[in-house]
Formats: structure tokens, C-alpha cells, sequence
């Protein structure tokens, strides 16, 4: 009987902090970022930019990539899903042996290091004069 009631008291607490977590997670993953995170976005991933084959397959081949792997990265988290994209530019953490970057544009990598890598192009905008 004494072990009953001390399993009921115990369970209270850990029932409430349950409940306080899942009512804190939705805030807490939407607020938060990792290291390198240069934004959070509801937007679906493919809108980043243009999706480009011949840097898609240079990526899957390991010609094309982030130095440091997610080094500056955004995360994507809506309705169509979950993903996140490294970010590289040309002269800065690009890795381009090839010469195929453009420094016009900033590129933005899904799956680096693995065989269904896909590169997205967005130009770069302007600096506020």
C-alpha cells in the first residue's frame, strides 16, 4: 500500500513537467537556433533559390561544397516539411576547384556529402547604399 502511494506522488510531477514540456517545445524549437544559424524559415526549402543540376551533381561528387559543413546554415520548418541548407559563397567558404561558382551568388546546399546533394542559387542582393 505505502509503495502504491508512493508511486502515485511520484507520478504527478513527472506527469506535469511532461505537460510543461509540451506546451514549452513548440516555442522553445520556433525561438531557438543552433550554432551557425543564419535564420529560421516556414517558407518551403525549395524556395531558397534556383535549383542548379550541373552544381548538383559537382556536390554529390564533392567538387562543389561548403567548407565546413554547416558552418552558416538556415533552417526550414512548415508545413512541407523539415530541412536546412548550408550557405557558401565564392572567396569566402566555398569549396569550387572547378571554377563553376559565380560570385554574383550565394549558394545554398541540402545533403551535403551525400548522393542526392541538391545546390540552390540565389543572387546575392545588393548592400544598402
Amino acid at each position: 500500500m505505502m509503495k502504491q502511494k508512493a508511486l502515485k506522488l511520484a507520478t504527478i510531477p513527472a506527469v506535469a513537467a511532461l505537460a510543461i514540456l509540451a506546451l514549452g517545445v513548440r516555442d522553445t524549437a520556433a525561438g531557438s537556433r543552433v550554432s551557425g544559424q543564419y535564420a529560421t524559415s516556414t517558407s518551403k526549402l525549395s524556395k531558397v533559390g534556383n535549383l542548379n543540376p550541373k552544381l548538383s551533381r559537382l556536390c554529390r561528387r564533392g567538387q562543389f561544397k561548403q567548407r565546413k559543413v554547416l558552418r552558416l546554415s538556415i533552417g526550414y520548418v512548415g508545413e512541407d516539411g523539415r530541412g536546412i541548407t548550408g550557405i557558401a559563397k565564392p572567396g569566402w567558404n566555398l569549396y569550387d576547384p572547378t571554377g563553376a561558382g559565380d560570385p554574383d551568388y550565394t549558394y545554398h546546399f541540402h545533403n551535403q556529402g551525400y548522393s542526392n546533394c541538391r545546390v540552390y542559387e540565389a543572387r546575392t542582393p545588393r548592400p544598402n547604399q
